[in-house]
């Protein structure tokens, strides 16, 4: 009888569990590791999708996922719903593994590579394509630690989702030196989400 209830209450439990947010487990998981592993479920068959179109190798990218776990759950208590989903703030992080690991592996290999932004936004997302490399809503929580002309840009290019011959005529500028422009910008806006603690 009491195995039965055993059961009953794990049940009940998991039941309850499945219909928590992602935010809501990566809350609950700070006080009950437990917790953490269903978010490892629902995200480990794309985490290791995503890192092997990036890194090229299964075993690679398992490393990739793997780090990428361990990172979000050091990182959970920095984590802030007011500045986007967990879903975006845990790409970003599976992303910057998946460079980290290639740049890595490339200069291990004897291959001078440098993996820009562009191939990120080529690795297609049947969802969102682009909001996975570049997401609005950490866009404009970085917005005040930027300088003018950068945030003008992400602005531009990311928030109001302006294609680059609109923003080089609104600039008075080259469809060039605007790709150039913001590729600095992406720059600008890694390096204050890496303060955040992404």
């Amino acid at each position: 009888m009491l195995t039965a209830q055993i059961g009953l209450d794990y049940s009940m439990s998991f039941l309850d569990t499945r219909e928590l947010s992602d935010e809501e487990l990566l809350k609950d998981s700070i006080e009950a590791p437990s917790r953490f592993e269903l978010l490892m479920l629902r995200y480990q068959k794309e985490f290791l999708n995503r890192a092997t179109a990036v890194v090229k190798n299964r075993d690679e990218a398992e490393d990739v996922v793997q780090e990428t776990f361990v990172r979000i759950y050091r990182f959970a208590p920095k984590f802030d719903s007011a500045n986007g989903t967990f879903r975006s703030w845990s790409l970003t992080i599976l992303m910057n593994v998946a460079r980290t690991k290639y740049q890595k592996v490339a200069k291990e290999r004897g291959h001078a590579v440098v993996l820009e932004d562009e191939h990120y936004q080529s690795l297609k997302d049947p969802v969102d394509s682009h909001q996975d490399f570049v997401n609005k809503d950490e866009v404009k929580s970085v917005l005040s630690l930027v300088d003018a002309e950068t945030a003008q840009l992400l602005t531009l290019a990311y928030i109001d989702d302006l294609p680059y011959r609109e923003i080089a005529a609104m600039m008075d500028t080259t469809e060039g030196a605007v790709k150039a422009r913001v590729h600095r910008a992406r720059g600008a806006l890694r390096d204050a989400l890496a303060k955040r603690g992404v």
